[in-house]
């Protein structure tokens, strides 16, 4: 039973694929000791997997997506800025790939999504 009302967004979608990219291009910088490539696959997992579940509408996961995001980007930042050329780049290439993605998550039309799939009406948010 889907209604238009239910329908994913295509901004949701891109947001979602957005997102898992600029991860995943994130985690590629953070090349240092095995500890912290653990942390980064860890972070990369379960961003991947929070992405997915805020696709589908849930509030709590679109929170820890962008979250896990920010965290995913602050660990990778001094791996990447030991190779000031490549890694900077390949940081500020996952930057523009994930912010813009989270941006999307937020935006009214996912907003609407997120608020139908949870079952909340409009007269909550009113005041």
């Amino acid at each position: 039973m889907t209604t238009e009302a239910t329908r994913r967004p295509r901004s949701v979608t891109l947001a979602v694929v957005l997102v898992m990219l600029g991860n995943l291009v994130a985690a590629t910088t953070a090349t240092g000791p095995q500890q912290a490539a653990a942390l980064v696959l860890l972070l990369l997992a379960a961003s991947f997997w929070c992405a997915v579940r805020a696709g589908r509408g849930r509030r709590g996961a679109r929170t820890a997506v962008s979250a896990l995001t920010a965290v995913i980007l602050v660990v990778a930042a001094p791996f990447a800025l030991d190779d000031a050329l490549y890694g900077g780049t390949t940081l500020l290439l996952a930057a523009v790939l994930a912010v813009p993605g989270l941006v999307l998550l937020y935006r009214p039309a996912a907003e609407a999504y997120v608020r139908v799939r949870s079952g909340e009406s409009d007269e909550e948010f009113a005041g």
